[in-house]
């Protein structure tokens, strides 16, 4: 079934999607837009909704791609939205460099946790219930695409959220406001990186600053600790930290964790922990699932360690009523960061959802029975599945049901669904599962 009405040009939709649609379907209710005044909103959300979710050719970013064994890396790209199979691969670091000796960071001194510019910042409020985060991971590092933002790219978002209707808020705060009820400012956004690449340090920090944009770094401790040179030094995320930037915790070894049994996730949970107190001489209060990845046990894990809130690698707006330890980000790379989709992704709006099956974020039936039901009718929804054929069954406004014709591949399985709400911003509901 096609996932766009008849009157948005196919020509338009195939040269933005440029991607191998085999084996990916879109399935829709009725698409009720008027054409004239939401077409551009409408072309874009749906070309973005499909890429991000497909897999990818060269110049798609491949969501259905990013199997367990992914390469090299992955970046998970997000908005009304492209999965982008490295996206979450992203996630997986490259050969390790050769360590070499710690770079003695300017003014470098450990500290207790300190007073964040996310602390620092005078409490905003506003009527919204929802807010955007991003995910970056690398900054001009053109080997790298998948996970890679260039600096062109790069200093058109910053150019975006400064001089746009955005307010650019410290994640901790965000989570802290949505977490009890507070109303924010519309189109609040916030900002993470995965991974603490140097290129963070050298290239990204220094624009964050200028621009006075506070942020938040993910670290596994163990890529540090290695003394990789393509990773930041202790001396630089404290610097970091000393500076207001929010440090997150990644893991120790960056690993899968719903591979792991549920003392050796502890592990990796407390070893991270005690690395962080040993150097920075505080431990994080917000974790990133490496590769997006976790199931029950994982999260119980998480939340018992101390943190008060994580996030995985589906896209979406996160809203008061998100599951505050399965949090949605929209990845960018570069693939992803044209100034179309970040601004779509930017804008968006949550599809709330509610009673959501599989309720655990790794499959224990293959192929997944995935339903929710929706907080409120959306008649124009479409669903985009990573990998299978979907029928999706309407049980009244309310109830969705989608079936597969068959079994997915192991490693992720994402779909998301998106549609269109007030003035022509998209809702957007994505989820990403882990496939033993």
């Amino acid at each position: 079934m096609s996932c766009a009405p008849a009157w948005v040009d196919r020509k338009i939709l195939e040269t933005d999607m440029a991607v191998e649609t085999k084996g990916h379907s879109a399935i829709s209710a009725v698409m009720r837009v008027k054409p004239p005044r939401r077409m551009h909103g409408l072309i874009v959300g749906v070309s973005f909704a499909i890429g991000l979710t497909f897999g990818a050719t060269a110049g798609f970013a491949q969501i259905a791609s990013d199997s367990a064994s992914a390469t090299d890396e992955t970046v998970e790209a997000t908005t009304a939205e492209p999965a982008v199979t490295g996206a979450d691969g992203a996630e997986t670091p490259e050969t390790p460099e050769v360590p070499t000796t710690e770079a003695t960071a300017q003014d470098a001194t450990q500290s207790d946790a300190p007073q964040s510019a996310d602390q620092e910042m005078v409490a905003q409020s506003g009527d919204a219930t929802s807010a955007v985060v991003f995910m970056y991971h690398r900054f001009g590092e053109g080997e790298y695409p998948s996970t890679n933002i260039t600096m062109e790219q790069f200093d058109q978002h910053v150019k975006e959220l400064t001089s746009g209707p955005y307010t650019v808020m410290g994640v901790p705060q965000i989570v802290s406001a949505l977490a009890d009820g507070k109303g924010l400012p519309d189109r609040t956004i916030g900002i993470t990186v995965d991974d603490a690449y140097r290129s963070v340090y050298e290239k990204a920090w220094p624009v964050f600053r200028e621009h006075n944009l506070p942020f938040t770094v993910f670290v596994s401790t163990e890529q540090l600790d290695s003394g990789y040179a393509n990773y930041m030094t202790w001396d630089m995320v404290r610097e970091l930290s000393k500076a207001g930037v929010t440090i997150g915790g990644h893991s120790q070894n960056h690993a899968h964790l719903p591979d792991f049994d549920l003392d050796r996730v502890k592990a990796e949970l407390a070893n991270s922990a005690a690395r962080f107190e040993e150097e920075l001489g505080y431990v994080p209060e917000i974790f990133a699932y490496p590769y997006g990845e976790a199931n029950g046990e994982v999260i119980a894990a998480v939340k018992e360690a101390g943190y008060r809130a994580a996030f995985g690698q589906q896209s979406g707006a996160m809203h008061t009523e998100s599951d505050f330890m399965y949090l949605p980000r929209y990845a960018l790379n570069e693939h992803y960061g044209a100034m179309d989709r970040f601004n779509l992704a930017a804008n968006s709006l949550p599809l709330v959802v509610s009673d959501v099956t599989p309720a655990d974020y790794t499959l224990t039936r293959n192929p997944p029975a995935f339903g929710f039901t929706l907080a409120e009718p959306a008649p124009s929804m479409n669903c985009y599945p990573s990998e299978g054929e979907p029928t999706m069954s309407r049980l009244g406004e309310e109830r969705v049901e989608i079936r597969l014709d068959g079994p997915v591949s192991s490693g992720r399985w994402r779909i998301n669904c998106t549609a269109m709400g007030p003035d022509s911003r998209w809702r957007w509901f994505g989820m990403l599962y882990t496939v033993p």
